[in-house]
């Protein structure tokens, strides 16, 4: 099993239910060709949190559903809120990479 593919599947097992959408595409198994482009924001659960300006209105629409979901992750507490900050955070820095085409977190 390559390294990605063991990384990545650890990450699932952590963070379980969050977005196995997202973690699906990332659990391609390695198969010695290109590796993937580097992602263009790599922004912290910090930045998405205090920034809603770049996701709100364009990653959930006039959902207000979707933008308390995303915070309650982004500012979650506890057992385990370490991961589900950084994957809701990975979920928003994949959409911006493709919504925005352009490094958004510079700080």
């Amino acid at each position: 099993m390559s390294k990605l593919l063991r990384k990545t599947l650890c990450v699932a097992t952590l963070g379980a239910g969050l977005s196995l959408g997202y973690l699906a595409w990332a659990t391609a198994p390695d198969d010695g060709g290109e590796p993937p482009p580097k992602p263009l924001n790599e922004c912290s659960p910090g930045f998405w949190k205090n920034h809603p300006e770049y996701w709100t209105a364009q990653f959930c629409g006039s959902a207000t559903g979707c933008i308390n979901a995303v915070l309650t992750e982004l500012t979650s507490q506890g057992n385990g809120s370490g991961v589900r900050r950084h994957v809701q955070a990975g979920i928003l820095n994949a959409w911006a990479d493709g919504y925005y085409g352009a490094q958004i977190c510079t700080d």
